[in-house]
């Protein structure tokens, strides 16, 4: 580590925070929280502003732009709204310009997030910048490892197996462990809420668009089977969300209900599941499920063509092979849902425990705080 940074005002640390999905909303709240508890304990009084969502915002954020206003995602996606996502970047160095943060730390949402350091890289823009969550270098794109090293300070890795090769491009690992496991906390088998089966179709609107009507389809005809009742299936509505982004579902006769993600999964004994964070939460939950996802065809092919990886599932990807059934694009249909989900899936549980014993314990986060507070000088 190199000599510690001064804080731009003397016992007080200020933070900008850019985040583009709700998982990395999440994993923001939760620092944010740590980073006033650490500051506190080190006598620093500790502000923050950005780019996030609902969950940051409660931890004491200032939200300058909700995060479900700018999270597009897949190629073709991006060329419909190239116009006003560079209009985004623009604004988000114009917003980070104005705040004069101490450090500005990036979550996931590399597509973004690495152009934005890199704007700052040359604008040099003196806040120490951390990206939280590597974009998967090894799984396309390998070649944005070396922009890792020259345009962050820091980057901070989740996943156990990405350490070597970002270190191996010269680029400064913080190796704290995984954020979902300060996040996912089993509740009692009393607070468990029992259903059949639990959708979660995505937090993007093009997810919903892309997976909630087939799911909503599959678990009409399951019902039609008697493999569940639709009384006993429920959407985990996704932050940011209304009840209104899922009128397919209510229409059907099926709920919705928000905040209780967790809940949810832990009583499920099945969940259909958008490849996404969410396949690890339902992983560690002990959660039966299958993953999901569809997109643009344009999104796709080139996708297909780039991807150096046999599985897009994160507990697939960590335990090397697939535990957890895998429909995508056109594999993704009613039909092949209801019929995957007929094979008896308990048997994923014997491998979600050495994918949790993998991970590490908790404490990633306040690990994460610590760390970042100790780049700078605390007088």
């Amino acid at each position: 580590m190199g000599s510690p940074r001064r804080l731009n005002r003397p016992g007080h640390l200020h933070a900008f925070f850019v985040v583009g999905e709700a998982s990395g909303d999440v994993y923001g709240a939760g620092l944010i929280r740590a980073l006033r508890a650490e500051a506190k304990a080190l006598g620093l009084s500790f502000t923050c502003t950005g780019w996030g969502g609902d969950a940051m915002a409660e931890a004491g954020m200032e939200v300058l732009t909700h995060c479900n206003d700018i999270n597009h995602m897949g190629f073709w996606e991006v060329f419909k709204h190239l116009p006003s996502i560079l209009g985004n970047f623009k604004r988000a160095q114009r917003d980070i310009q104005a705040a004069k943060p101490d450090v500005v730390v990036t979550i996931d949402f590399p597509g973004f997030n690495m152009r934005l350091a890199k704007r700052l890289r040359k604008a040099q823009h003196p806040a120490f910048r951390l990206q939280w969550v590597a974009p998967q270098v090894w799984a396309w794109k390998a070649g944005r490892v070396h922009a890792l090293a020259k345009d962050y300070d820091a980057v901070a890795p989740i996943l156990p197996f990405e350490r070597d090769a970002l270190e191996s491009a010269k680029v400064n690992v913080w190796n704290e462990g995984h954020p979902l496991l300060d996040v996912v906390a089993p509740t009692s088998s009393e607070q468990a809420q029992a259903h059949d089966l639990v959708l979660l179709p995505g937090s993007r609107a093009q997810e919903l668009d892309h997976h909630l009507e087939v799911m909503v389809d599959a678990a009409q005809r399951g019902a039609a089977q008697g493999l569940w009742s639709l009384q006993d299936v429920v959407v985990a509505g996704a932050p940011g969300r209304s009840l209104s982004d899922y009128h397919i579902a209510t229409t059907a006769g099926i709920q919705v209900r928000f905040g209780q993600t967790q809940t949810l999964l832990q009583g499920a004994q099945l969940a259909w599941v958008a490849s996404g964070t969410a396949t690890l939460e339902a992983a560690l939950l002990d959660t039966p499920h299958v993953v999901v996802y569809k997109t643009s065809m344009l999104t796709y092919a080139l996708a297909k063509r780039l991807a150096q990886v046999a599985h897009i599932g994160l507990p697939n990807l960590l335990a090397g092979q697939e535990i957890v059934p895998e429909l995508i694009q056109d594999g993704f249909t009613a039909n092949r849902l209801v019929e995957v989900s007929q094979r008896g899936l308990s048997s994923q549980k014997r491998e979600f425990q050495a994918l949790r014993d993998g991970l590490g314990g908790p404490g990633a986060t306040q690990r994460l705080a610590k760390r970042l507070l100790a780049q700078f000088e605390m007088s």
